[in-house]
């Protein structure tokens, strides 16, 4: 028996504001169907479910498995009571996307650091420079005299991330478009990047972000809360403006990096000829849920779906924001749009027995129509999510598949949101690859609405290859944008670096130090890559050839330039200082170490380290201090208590080779040596055991020091003494523990 379905009015008694506000416009169906229909099994294909996560799975190190558990969105085969927290409903309108909402609302900026949500994909510093050579094309194109979209360069170009969740996406971002700027045409110092997101907490911690304030001060960045789904305007926390329908005298650009793939979307089906919509009831696999808005429901899933007939006028009605009815002229420009693509996919898949499964992305088509408005129909969009751009991928009847990772989402149809601009007078560029984690696509909108034929063009117009040729013709007048699309996306994108370095970390058992400084050099030194492959450098940069490691000395500042602190269990200065000891440079050792306690925290660890570098530049007391302060933190880890005896005891034996010399009489004292005797040289093998500089090597230094100086039999003995501890201490050279 299950149990009693939570009513619509207690879940929305208990949601904030902004969830309750998340229930959109579009045709809600008034009755669901007395007897669902059973299940589809799924299609290969179909909805797309299987290339999610094709390149990885959660769990790889925490930060770069992009796919989820594969959790879909049908019901346990055995028997159990089903809590149901929503009747059949349209898909845009039901429960699942307060759950989204409640999510990320809750988790904040934890779902990033913590590892719940993976985002390495999008987060590194190929990415960053992938969608600046992007943009700059863009501006390029913009600013030559044939332009159909000139550009002001006295007037600001807004770059708007959509969730842009943690902020690393716009650091990466924006450190590469200040490297290009002798490159890009625009002027840099009127482009300003704007983070948004519709969480407060998420907020707050870019406003406190230490890496983020250099670009704030210079006025490049501002941020913003703002609800992609609801919201009409961006009110910049650090300059006051506010961005709304028709403020932006330049096109504005916009960046969504899987964030289409959690707003609401709603479920199409074509079956012979028949176009039919799908609906779903939201439950849990418990017979009852407490709070009907408590993430943890996304694990226990267990939703239903039905199906019924429609027409391709679907979108009928669908709201216009009243102050953008001037600019559509009173026409209802975006329910054509949506009927043209509708009626599109009718066309294209009636004649095949299988039919398709489509999942429509009206959440993000609804977001993009709101911030088109503020240029006046003049944008370039990037976007980077799971999904699919061939619509071949929909053949096949079968229900969505919803997968889960924390939070849970869906593939997103970029065929549908490119039929959208290209049907609106823009184009879209898609990258053709098939097999990808991370599809990334650019859609341009020209300002002309009507150039397709506005909405009195016949939708026979609008079949077969119609989009596909629209969006050749009209990309040729943007010949850098296609370009730098082509070079950056489609050779060699994203995606690629994503799979280059997770198949050199699984496939490769050991990598060689030439191919990993490679990979560093290709993803610009990206810190995740580095403390990726942290091991594989530690353990070969003592043995490595000269020029190798000095091209790892030029990059691997650059790591730390490229640092972005988020996940405290990933301590990049700490491997930074691990590396520099590892080639004997112990000042800069010490400066990173000292970055890891400032970034990170104090750790008995950082601290022990700290010591071996003082010991290693022959500071003792430097060394005792940093040894007494790792053991208040851990007073059981006892290499600190070694290293702490180690150096007492070599401090009493050189007081007391002094205080030798100080009690031989002078009569006993020879000339000096001319010179002293030449020291062999030290095997490689304990050149690369012994700590250079250390203590071994000072008391080696006083015992020579010793024996130019005395004569004396005191003197003499003095110095063996002297010469056998430092034997004693070469014998154990420092070690670092990770």
């Amino acid at each position: 028996m299950e149990a009693a379905a939570v009513g619509e009015e207690d879940v929305q008694a208990e949601l904030p504001a902004k969830l309750a506000a998340i229930s959109l416009s579009g045709q809600q169906p008034s009755v669901a169907p007395a007897e669902p229909v059973q299940h589809q099994q799924q299609a290969a294909g179909a909805m797309g479910g299987g290339d999610y996560g094709s390149e990885g799975s959660l769990g790889d190190e925490g930060d770069d498995g992009e796919g989820g558990s594969g959790v879909a969105g049908i019901g346990s085969n055995e028997p159990h009571e089903r809590c149901v927290l929503e009747d059949f409903t349209q898909c845009s309108q039901s429960h699942l996307w307060k759950l989204m909402m409640s999510f990320y609302d809750r988790k904040g900026v934890e779902s990033w650091s913590q590892g719940i949500v993976p985002h390495f994909i999008t987060c590194n510093s190929f990415i960053g420079r992938s969608y600046a050579h992007v943009l700059c094309g863009f501006l390029r194109d913009c600013m030559t005299a044939k332009s159909t979209m000139p550009l002001d360069q006295t007037q600001p170009l807004y770059i708007i991330e959509l969730g842009a969740g943690s902020g690393k996406f716009s650091f990466f971002m924006l450190k590469a478009l200040l490297q290009m700027k002798d490159m890009c045409d625009f002027p840099l110092e009127k482009i300003v990047f704007v983070m948004t997101d519709f969480t407060e907490s998420n907020f707050k911690f870019w406003a406190d972000h230490p890496a983020l304030k250099p670009f704030v001060q210079s006025g490049q960045l501002d941020m913003a809360i703002f609800d992609a789904v609801n919201d009409t305007s961006i009110t910049l926390s650090c300059s006051g403006v506010t961005l709304s329908p028709g403020s932006c005298v330049n096109p504005v650009c916009i960046v969504a990096n899987y964030l289409f793939d959690t707003l609401c979307h709603d479920i199409f089906q074509v079956d012979g000829r028949q176009l039919k919509e799908g609906l779903i009831s939201v439950g849990s696999k418990r017979p009852a849920e407490a709070d009907p808005l408590d993430p943890e429901i996304i694990k226990r899933f267990d939703n239903k779906f039905c199906y019924r007939d429609i027409s391709e006028d679907y979108y009928k009605g669908e709201e216009i924001d009243a102050i953008s009815e001037d600019y559509y002229k009173g026409e209802d420009v975006d329910a054509v749009t949506f009927r043209r693509i509708l009626h599109w996919y009718v066309d294209h898949f009636s004649p095949s027995p299988a039919g398709a499964s489509i999942l429509f992305p009206i959440g993000a088509l609804r977001a993009l129509r709101r911030l088109l408005s503020f240029s006046g129909n003049r944008a370039i969009v990037i976007s980077g999510d799971k999904g699919n751009n061939n619509p071949d991928q929909f053949r096949g009847l079968a229900d969505p598949h919803i997968a889960v990772h924390g939070s849970f989402s869906v593939m997103v149809n970029y065929h549908a949101i490119g039929a959208y601009f290209t049907a609106r007078g823009g184009f879209a560029l898609h990258n053709p690859q098939e097999e990808a984690s991370l599809k990334v696509s650019a859609f341009v909108a020209t300002g002309d609405v009507h150039a397709a034929g506005g909405v009195t063009a016949d939708d026979g117009q609008w079949t077969g290859g119609a989009f596909e040729a629209k969006d050749e013709a009209r990309s040729r007048l943007f010949p850098n944008l296609a370009g730098a699309f082509k070079y950056h996306v489609e050779h060699f994108g994203p995606n690629d670096f994503f799979v280059m370095q997770k198949g050199l970390k699984e496939d490769a058992p050991s990598p060689s130090l030439r191919t990993v400084v490679a990979l560093l050099k290709l993803g610009d030194w990206d810190p995740d890559v580095f403390y990726k492959f942290r091991d594989v450098i530690l353990n070969q940069v003592p043995t490595s050839g000269l020029k190798l490691r000095k091209d790892l000395c030029r990059g691997v500042p650059r790591v730390w330039e490229n640092y972005y602190m988020l996940d405290k269990d990933k301590d990049v200065a700490f491997e930074i200082g691990r590396f520099y000891y590892g080639i004997r440079d112990y000042s800069h050792a010490l400066e990173y170490y000292k970055f890891s306690s400032d970034h990170i925290g104090e750790h008995h660890v950082t601290r022990h380290n700290i010591g071996l570098c003082y010991y290693s530049m022959g500071n003792m007391t430097m060394a005792t201090q940093n040894f007494d302060a790792a053991l208040r933190l851990n007073p059981e880890y006892d290499k600190a208590h070694s290293w702490k005896q180690k150096v007492q005891q070599e401090l009493a034996a050189a007081a007391a080779a002094a205080a030798a010399v100080s009690a031989a009489p002078v009569a006993d004292r020879a000339p000096l040596p001319s010179a002293p005797p030449a020291a062999a040289a030290p095997t490689p093998a304990a050149a690369a055991a012994a700590p250079a500089g250390g203590m071994a090597a000072a008391a080696a230094e006083a015992a020579a020091a010793l024996h130019l100086l005395l004569c004396s039999a005191a003197a003499v003995a003095a110095a063996t003494a002297a010469a056998a501890a430092a034997e004693a201490a070469a014998a154990v050279a420092p070690t670092v523990l990770s």
